[in-house]
């Protein structure tokens, strides 16, 4: 149970690399056709989930740092007059 639903708490369905791997060793099977193009299929679609779940974490990764680059660079483009306290002599 631990390959199927929603929770997949396999290690090794959660890995690329691993699934990658399975994919290939499914190239050499002598198992029955139709069982073999049941698990690449699903090995396929799961292969594609992970690359969508890695490019969306990037995604989420790269607008927080541009975030934070557009920040750190509003601070440094604030007027110096504005920030410090006025002397009166």
């Amino acid at each position: 149970m631990a390959h199927f639903g929603h929770a997949r708490v396999c290690p090794h369905i959660q890995s690329e690399t691993q699934v990658r791997a399975m994919l290939e060793a499914l190239r050499h099977s002598n198992e029955p056709e139709h069982l073999v193009n049941e698990a690449k299929r699903y090995l396929r679609g799961l292969k594609g989930h992970l690359v969508q779940m890695k490019r969306q974490k990037e995604a989420k990764e790269h607008a927080a740092r541009e975030a934070e680059a557009a920040s750190v660079f509003q601070a440094a483009r604030a007027p110096v007059w504005k920030s410090a306290p006025t002397v009166h002599f």
